[in-house]
């Protein structure tokens, strides 16, 4: 039958995820593990994270523990090692605890090895690999080729360090992984979205979750949702198709209030703080008029450029008290909009900060690695080094440009598995702004380390796009977003590709009668009645 599109059989798209997921897990951990582990040294933050579980690392006498050195090992925290007031609760700690059978089951030293977290990683991995591939098609060729642009960005060495790694940021990378994996199956069966929608969902609640700054992801996970019916049972017609997709907003939109709510109120302080003396007077032309324009004294601009943990910071004025209920993200949003040359030079040195797609300041290996304080890995560095020799400018133009394409492409196209990547697409570039804005206008501090989210977004943008451009619906039957019924044929469509619907249509009944005539005789090509009904039925039909 020339024009028919013959579906990939369940099992041979079985079997290839199923590969796809294996090799992308192995892979993984051959780049994390071999000649010798690597991960990212602590910065001083990681303390916060490991402290929710009382233990604190473990360093070898006359070693650096900051930024130097990768330290896995934990072991349980001295008394009053731990300041309850710092600790925030985060998705990342579910991955601690998660990662605790596999330190004992692998023989780890101390209370919590970073080691076996990175194993886990590796296995996340290879759970999302096999979802994602299992929703792609075309040849098999056309898929590896996909399934490995993949890998490409998320192994890359800006992202898989924090496998290993005391941050939370390793929760918000694979909940980012796991929700867009889960998104492209949010066109296909019945089946396949209500367990992509579970994919999303999960992977979303983890990204949220992660840290305070990842809680403006959960605006472009909630578009998606609002353009995605998922049918259930008898919840498959009108509004009712929209249920689950609605449920699983609330429950994102939840995670990402309680993260945001939970952030200690120490911080709430400190990060507008910062923002206000290091991002908006130090990118200011008149320092001091523009404390006077935040409600400070005009003398306050001394201050410019120096954080809250700098000697002399600005919280040790003698006047601070009387002036902190300045420090509120109210006051930089009111000043951003009435200052735009200094929203438009923060944005522009910003995008720098997002060119070097990595911080330079954090070592990689551990000490029995032998190499210099501070040695970075570059096992896998292809997509860094493509950020890095573009630029951060190019690169995000490139991801807008693809998100802006993908609104129309979205609406054009007709086939609901294509859709849902380009909805991914138009999710992960939106992704990438919600972050960059994010790090950018909310934290003056380690920009580079904190616009980790948006440049790997950035880099899931130009996978996804590759993917909705080569994929397909391959043929395969079953559109539940047509009233005709969740998992049928919609013999309708086919038949007036391009024309309107029989319900809809304007045309004379010559034209209507003609495209009756056509969806039968597509009927009759697959009905597996006898012959001698369908020779009577294509008689009516040629009459």
């Amino acid at each position: 039958m020339s024009g028919v599109k013959v579906p990939d059989s369940p099992g041979s798209t079985r079997r290839f995820a199923l590969c796809t997921g294996a090799a992308a897990g192995v892979l993984m951990a051959v780049r994390l593990f071999v000649p010798s582990p690597v991960g990212m040294a602590d910065n001083g933050d990681g303390f916060r994270r490991m402290c929710s579980l009382d233990i604190v690392t473990r360093v070898p006498p006359g070693v650096e523990q900051w930024l130097a050195y990768a330290h896995f090992t934990y072991a349980p925290a001295p008394r009053d090692g731990c300041d309850p007031a710092q600790v925030y609760p985060s998705s990342g700690n579910w991955l601690l605890r998660a990662a605790e059978p596999l330190h004992g089951l692998l023989g780890l030293p101390g209370t919590l090895d970073l080691r076996a977290l990175a194993v886990l990683f590796c296995l996340l991995i290879a759970g999302a690999f096999a979802v994602f591939a299992a929703a792609l098609g075309g040849g098999v060729l056309r898929r590896t080729l996909v399934c490995a642009a993949l890998f490409v960005v998320v192994g890359d060495s800006t992202f898989a360090g924090y496998a290993a790694s005391p941050y939370g940021e390793l929760a918000g990378l694979t909940g980012m992984v796991w929700a867009l994996a889960g998104a492209v199956h949010l066109g296909g069966t019945p089946v396949a979205r209500l367990l992509g929608l579970a994919a999303f969902t999960a992977g979303a609640v983890v990204a949220v979750a992660s840290k305070t700054q990842s809680a403006t992801m959960a605006v472009p996970f909630v578009i998606v949702l609002c353009l995605t019916r998922v049918p259930v049972g008898r919840w498959a017609a009108g509004w009712r198709g929209r249920a689950a997709p609605l449920l699983a907003a609330v429950l994102i939109i939840g995670a990402a209030v309680t993260e945001v709510a939970a952030q200690p109120g120490q911080y709430r302080r400190i990060n507008p703080t910062e923002m206000i003396f290091v991002g908006l007077l130090a990118h200011s032309d008149d320092p001091r008029a523009a404390a006077v324009d935040l409600g400070l004294p005009a003398d306050f601009a001394r201050y410019e450029g120096r954080s809250w943990w700098v000697e002399e910071p600005p919280q040790s004025d003698p006047r601070w008290e009387r002036y902190e209920d300045r420090m509120t993200y109210g006051t930089i949003a009111s000043f951003l909009v009435t200052h735009p040359g200094v929203t438009a030079r923060i944005a522009y040195h910003a995008l720098d900060d997002f060119g070097a797609a990595r911080p330079d300041y954090l070592g990689s290996y551990p000490v029995d690695a032998a190499l210099p304080p501070g040695a970075q890995e570059k096992r896998l560095a292809l997509f860094s080094m493509l950020v890095r020799d573009i630029g951060g400018g190019l690169m995000l133009t490139i991801v807008t440009l693809l998100g802006i394409a993908a609104v129309p492409w979205w609406r054009r196209t007709s086939d609901p598995r294509r859709r849902a990547f380009v909805a991914t697409v138009l999710c992960a570039a939106a992704l990438t702004w919600a972050q960059f804005l994010t790090a950018v206008y909310g934290e003056a501090i380690e920009n580079t380390k904190h616009l980790v989210f948006a440049v790997l977004a950035g880099g899931l943008t130009l996978v996804l796009a590759a993917a909705a451009a080569t994929t397909a619906g391959a043929g395969r039957q079953g559109d539940p977003d047509r009233e005709g019924g969740a998992g049928r044929p919609d013999f309708r469509r086919e038949a007036g590709a391009g024309q309107p619907d029989f319900a809809s249509s304007s045309g004379t009944a010559e034209a209507c009668e003609g495209r009756a005539a056509s969806a039968l005789r597509r009927v009759l090509a697959h009905d597996p009645r006898p012959r001698r009904w369908r020779a009577s039925a294509r008689q009516v039909a040629s009459e």
